[in-house]
């Protein structure tokens, strides 16, 4: 049966949106439950503890904000998906589809005050939850759309520099975001430099691996350029393990080599990037990934759960 567009947020409403995020800090004994809600698509709790406050998604860690310092990147996976701005130094318009409790959006408004930022997050109740509870604040160029990201996407005129996929998960993946004809519509809604950067739950070899691979699959159907970071490559861990992979598509026929990677994340600075810039060159994949057991993602056939659990 053919995908339409008219049933995404049906579709979206039978997804777990669960995210894990490697490196994360994890909460004190002491951590108490400040907030709790079922909405409609999470079991949402807010947590606290001396340093930080802690939102979880039924019983996965989803964001994490330091008490002393609301705008920092607490979450190691969130340092990593700023390296789209090694790409696009100059983005004027990003587009975020995911808002957790808003780390993201707010340290990119922080650092680059004159870009326009949209995001695009299906749960009214999330929304609500980051403005109350992990400081984020809607303003000139930072607006919220309570709406599916694909939706979102089609409906608006605006073309960006930069598109962040931030809602892709463990357990279950909305499968209407990793598919060949999604990535054609990103594409068409980019500038002619623009990005696309996904944050993927999954490892890169092995039986772990084969959703990130599928997903990296497609988007090299429509993208010259896939880089490839998995974020736990400093800790001497094997590919086969799932962790964040931030993936980066870029419509440059030219490769950048590491090299001048880590050299445009140091002339950035701004501390958006991970704490050692040598972790970036440690984590970056370049090998071919092989793909012959994975499918292109379709809206005709996007077995992701299949993928997600072999």
């Amino acid at each position: 049966m053919r995908f339409h567009l008219d049933n995404v947020a049906k579709t979206a409403a039978t997804f777990f949106f669960l995210t894990v995020v490697s490196g994360a800090l994890a909460p004190l004994a002491q951590a108490k439950v400040i907030f709790e809600k079922d909405s409609f698509y999470h079991r949402i709790r807010v947590e606290e503890d001396e340093e930080a406050r802690y939102l979880y998604f039924d019983r996965t860690l989803q964001s994490a904000m330091n008490l002393d310092d609301p705008t920092a990147l607490r979450l190691l996976y969130s340092r990593y998906t700023s390296l789209g701005f090694v790409f696009r130094p100059d983005a004027k318009k990003a587009l975020i589809i995911g808002l957790g409790g808003g780390s993201i959006p707010k340290k990119y408004n922080k650092e680059f005050p004159s870009m326009e930022i949209d995001v695009a997050e299906i749960d009214p109740e999330v929304i609500q939850v980051a403005k109350k509870y992990f400081s984020f604040k809607e303003g000139k160029n930072l607006r919220v759309h309570a709406q599916d990201g694909r939706l979102f996407l089609t409906r608006t005129p605006q073309r960006y520099d930069l598109v962040l996929l931030d809602a892709y998960y463990t357990d279950a993946i909305p499968f209407h975001l990793t598919t060949r004809e999604f990535f054609q519509l990103a594409e068409r809604k980019l500038t002619p430099n623009g990005i696309v950067v996904a944050n993927i739950i999954g490892a890169v070899t092995g039986p772990g691996g084969r959703i990130t691979r599928s997903v990296v699959k497609t988007l090299r159907e429509i993208f010259p350029q896939i880089y490839l970071f998995p974020t736990r490559g400093t800790t001497g861990v094997s590919l086969d393990t799932i962790q964040n992979v931030i993936v980066i598509a870029t419509k440059e026929k030219q490769r950048l080599d590491i090299r001048e990677i880590t050299k445009r994340a140091a002339s950035l600075g701004r501390d958006l990037f991970p704490n050692t810039l040598r972790d970036i060159a440690a984590s970056y994949h370049d090998a071919k990934l092989a793909d012959h057991d994975v499918p292109v993602l379709t809206d005709d056939y996007a077995p992701t759960d299949n993928l997600l659990h072999p």
